[in-house]
């Protein structure tokens, strides 16, 4: 069976994103697969604007890392909680996924792995300097992945 995947994004994903996804896959005949992806880096980033702002010092304790972990996996759980509420009112096949790993990798090897027919991506907004200087790792999956991507900004 062809898959629809949504990969749901840490910061957020938009309501227009999850319809899309849902319908999408009704409209395929497909399952529907949601990733919510614990980044790696992202405890790192937040120690790294803290500790530039002066918030925090350079040597963040173990227990606020782990503390930031359990933040994003709870935000996780609610993320995939709204695909799911959907998917069940459209009757579609769902299947929740909250993983660890690099962005990129994990994203073109579920397209590759699952056989999924489209994915529904949220690109972070960048402010207007940095847009210029780097592309979006969405824009990057799109570039990518052997199956139609469908970007969307992030709200």
């Amino acid at each position: 069976m062809k898959k629809v995947l949504i990969v749901l994004s840490t910061s957020g994903t938009s309501e227009e994103a999850i319809d899309y996804a849902v319908k999408r896959a009704k409209k395929d005949g497909a399952g529907l697969v949601a990733l919510y992806l614990l980044e790696m880096g992202l405890a790192s980033e937040i120690f790294d604007k803290f500790s530039d702002i002066g918030f925090i010092g350079d040597k963040p304790s173990t227990q606020l890392s782990e503390s930031i972990m359990k933040e994003y996996r709870q935000r996780g759980y609610e993320e995939l909680g709204k695909v799911q509420i959907r998917a069940m009112e459209e009757g579609v096949d769902f299947e929740p996924l909250m993983e660890q790993g690099d962005f990129m990798q994990r994203v073109l090897s579920l397209i590759k792995t699952m056989d999924v027919s489209t994915a529904v991506l949220v690109k972070r907004r960048k402010r207007s300097f940095v847009k210029y200087f780097s592309r979006s790792m969405a824009d990057e999956v799109k570039e990518k992945a052997l199956c139609e991507v469908v970007l969307f900004e992030e709200g």
